[in-house]
């Protein structure tokens, strides 16, 4: 007699075991079937044995179960994010130290441009002056805090005889560029230090008031046009540039093809008509944050360009007809710090936008005596920020150390309840104004 299987009937004409829901199993002839009238079989699907129910409902329970987890894990994880972004806002929202220190200038004139960047562990920072002067700094990773960025730490490199207007780090090169009729352009190399300086010899090309620069492509913000400088190994890079008029127009350009004519994205002739663009930052590749001349600041989608409102709005700067008022975000794109007209640095969360923080302890209610020209935000450290502000002829350094790292620590030390899920811990296209 063939032993019943859970889920098999045995084939008397074929002599082996198929699973019961391949067929009908055969009805076997005997004694109390040859007189009783025959009924109808059901199908084997909906008479499985209990073995067979059994496995069914513990996989659809463990599915259920595992869905809710998920779902669990994606809502605290989210939540978790949020909590984490809130304490950072506090945290450097009550900043209260700031240092200050001044660069040995020759002139004594008001800084104009700044930048500083790790490499090859060294701080190098670079700074220039409305006398046209060059200077540069670097300190070791391991030198003491103690006089970091004083008047002894900085010598001056070289005069490009009118005000630097900017200043532009990309791998191991460093450019400047002079605000004035003849616009110079002061290469640096990391490596070597080595210094050269270029003209422009288009005469059309005056007065740079800002740059962008990246890899081996060099654009210039002068007056009525851009100017792209291209290394022949780059031509063919597929590069977009973005651009901010004093007529309040935002641009896109295709360096891949010479038409001199861009495209106008996200302009409503209602809010832009005269209303200079000032600075323009791309975020997560696809969100671009412009500023005006009237104070306004706002986020748009790039994937959007027809659509003229904002998917996110900053609110309380204060500005009415200064051209040049420094915008700085943190390498981990969080914070935007945007310097006024009433010579306060305010600050945001890029996430929420709105009215700027603000903390009645915090360094950053108290003014400054000149306007700030320069503002960047370096990781010195991992973890460890800090935001560099220029005013007249000093350097300000405002110390948002550790509010990341204290964050990720206190999540990874906190030890969940019972009943608590145990969680685990877990730069752009070319544009300028």
């Amino acid at each position: 007699m063939p032993r019943q299987l859970p889920g098999l009937y045995w084939d008397e004409e074929k002599q082996r075991y198929f699973p019961l829901a391949s067929s009908r199993r055969p009805q076997i002839a005997g004694p109390s079937t040859l007189h009783s009238p025959t009924r109808p079989q059901s199908a084997p699907l909906a008479t499985s044995t209990p073995g067979e129910s059994h496995n069914l409902t513990r996989h659809r329970n463990r599915s259920l179960l595992r869905a809710k987890e998920d779902a669990r894990f994606s809502f605290r994880t989210t939540h978790k994010s949020k909590l984490m972004h809130q304490m950072s806002c506090f945290q450097v929202a009550q900043t209260s130290h700031v240092a200050s220190s001044s660069i040995l200038s020759l002139t004594r004139c008001a800084i104009t441009a700044f930048q500083a960047v790790s490499y090859n562990n060294n701080v190098h920072s670079f700074a220039g002056d409305t006398g046209g002067w060059f200077y540069s700094s670097v300190i070791g990773r391991g030198d003491p805090i103690t006089g970091y960025h004083t008047s002894h730490g900085w010598r001056p490199e070289f005069s490009l005889s009118s005000e630097i207007s900017s200043i532009c780090i990309s791998g191991s090169r460093c450019i400047a560029t002079s605000f004035g009729p003849e616009s110079k352009i002061l290469h640096l190399d990391l490596d070597s230090e080595d210094i050269r300086v270029t003209r422009v010899n288009n005469r059309s090309v005056r007065d740079i008031w800002t740059a962008d620069f990246q890899g081996s492509r060099l654009v210039l913000g002068t007056n009525d046009q851009a100017v792209v400088i291209d290394d022949a190994a780059d031509r063919a890079t597929v590069c977009f540039m973005k651009t901010g008029s004093r007529a309040g127009i935002v641009q896109r350009f295709d360096s891949r093809i010479t038409s001199t004519k861009g495209d106008p994205i996200f302009n409503d002739p209602r809010t832009t008509q005269n209303n200079s663009v000032t600075n323009l930052k791309i975020f997560y590749d696809w969100q671009l944050l412009t500023s005006n001349i009237d104070g306004s600041l706002a986020m748009f989608d790039l994937r959007f360009p027809s659509n003229r409102t904002p998917i996110m709005s900053f609110t309380g700067n204060i500005n009415t007809y200064i051209t040049k008022t420094p915008i700085a975000v943190d390498p981990h794109e969080q914070f935007l710090f945007v310097a006024g007209q009433d010579r306060h640095i305010r600050l945001w969360s890029l996430r929420t936008g709105g009215p700027p923080l603000v903390s009645p302890a915090s360094v950053f209610q108290k003014p400054f005596e000149d306007p700030v020209r320069a503002l960047q935000v370096v990781e010195e450290q991992e973890g460890v920020l800090g935001l560099w502000a220029t005013s007249g002829a000093a350097l300000y350094k405002y110390n948002l150390a550790y509010y990341l790292l204290t964050n990720v620590l206190f999540f990874a030390c906190h030890v969940p309840r019972k009943d608590q899920y145990r969680g685990k811990v877990n730069v752009h296209f070319v544009d300028y104004s």
